[in-house]
């Protein structure tokens, strides 16, 4: 015969056990669960399919998109890594990078109202093109341009556009320790 403590400790442990096996489940059956034999962080964006309801994205190379620039009514994110936002970016660019928490990204929704115009750039322009339709996916608005820059933050500094350095402060603490001073 078990004890009341034993009793209670079987109990907890056949709820723990059902929790579990129940939390797998529900991950199992949802399409979009996490595989969790094969799961890794991505390490870039990308878009196999963007359907039908994907907004239009523009390619403007980086001389056509600077004039963009100092307009309040374009906002301009970067869409890599904060380490190479901190070592340089487009001047007034929101870091927004494809693996950015639902917080950011929603941050970064809350920043286009009364805008016209969202400019994303990445490393090149195929890792910009997913954060801008996705953006443009989330926002909903067919009045919103959006544009990505053609080649992305390398053919802007190659051109010797505006640039700004310095941390993201919008990233997390353990990502601005490893970036080191401004």
């Amino acid at each position: 015969m078990l004890s009341a403590a034993g009793s209670v400790g079987l109990r907890a442990g056949v709820l723990l056990g059902a929790g579990v096996t129940l939390g797998f489940a529900g991950n199992a059956l949802r399409p979009d669960g996490v595989a969790l034999s094969t799961f890794a962080a991505p390490s870039s964006c990308s878009v196999a399919d963007p359907g039908a309801g994907a907004p239009a994205v523009a390619v403007f190379p980086p001389g056509e998109a600077v004039r963009l620039c100092g307009d309040h009514g374009v906002l301009i994110a970067d869409a890599r890594s904060s380490v190479e936002f901190a070592h340089g970016h487009i001047t007034d660019a929101v870091h927004l990078p494809c693996i950015a928490s639902g917080a950011v990204a929603g941050a970064a929704l809350a920043r286009l109202a009364g805008r016209h115009t969202l400019v994303v750039y990445g490393d090149s322009t195929d890792d910009a093109r997913p954060v801008a339709r996705e953006l443009g996916r989330r926002v909903g608005r067919p009045d919103l341009r959006i544009v990505v820059i053609d080649g992305g933050f390398a053919a802007w500094s190659r051109a010797g556009l505006a640039c700004s350095s310095g941390r993201c402060p919008d990233c997390q603490a353990s990502e601005r320790r490893s970036v080191g001073p401004p």
